[in-house]
């Protein structure tokens, strides 16, 4: 299994997140770590993925090149957050987007996926990560027992609906993995966007 993992490592181009936005987030999983335990075995901190892929070493260099070329003359724009909301699964809470902000999310996920057609997979063969087969816009805030979820949702379900973020920059990410197994993702790549 470990040999698998080596070999479809998580590259994730995300937009990259202010720090105000960032630092809000963190107090939102502030607020649900005093009562709640995160059971995810990865680096939980706030991230927005447009598209993620698998694949090893050797095909990073050519993801980040397709990427680069795609997304070069973007422009900076507008994101607007919308509510938190449970998973379907019951286990996870996530911060979803405004309609329009989720829409130019799935157009750029569509366009990072056919960029990037013949570099990696599309869906990881270990279980690891969670399968996403339709692409969803969102934050994940924390992987919970599905009990948990309705009280851990009423912490904080009103405290973001409305808030807007500039986007400026998109980032690239690669797992790396401890020798316990536990995953981050650090940033391999910017991409900024043109004012």
């Amino acid at each position: 299994m470990v040999v698998l993992m080596e070999k479809e490592l998580a590259h994730s181009f995300n937009i990259r997140l202010s720090k105000e936005i960032t630092d809000r987030l963190k107090s939102e999983q502030d607020k649900l770590s005093e009562k709640f335990s995160e059971r995810r075995f990865y680096d939980s901190s706030p991230h927005l993925a447009i598209a993620t892929k698998f694949m090893n070493d050797g095909e990073t260099d050519k993801f980040i090149e397709a990427l680069k070329k795609e997304f070069q003359n973007e422009t900076t724009w507008e994101l607007e957050f919308s509510d938190f909301g449970l998973a379907e699964t019951m286990d996870y809470i996530f911060l979803h987007l405004s309609v329009d902000s989720e829409q130019k999310l799935i157009n750029l996920h569509e366009r990072a996926f056919q960029a990037t057609k013949n570099i990696g997979l599309e869906i990881q063969t270990s279980s690891k990560f969670r399968p996403i087969i339709i692409y969803s816009p969102h934050i994940s805030m924390i992987k919970l027992l599905p009990e948990e979820s309705s009280d851990a949702l009423e912490i904080i379900k009103n405290d973001f609906s409305g808030i807007k973020m500039s986007v400026s920059c998109f980032e690239i990410t690669k797992q790396t993995d401890n020798e316990k197994g536990f995953s981050k993702f650090p940033v391999m790549c910017e991409i900024s966007l043109n004012p």
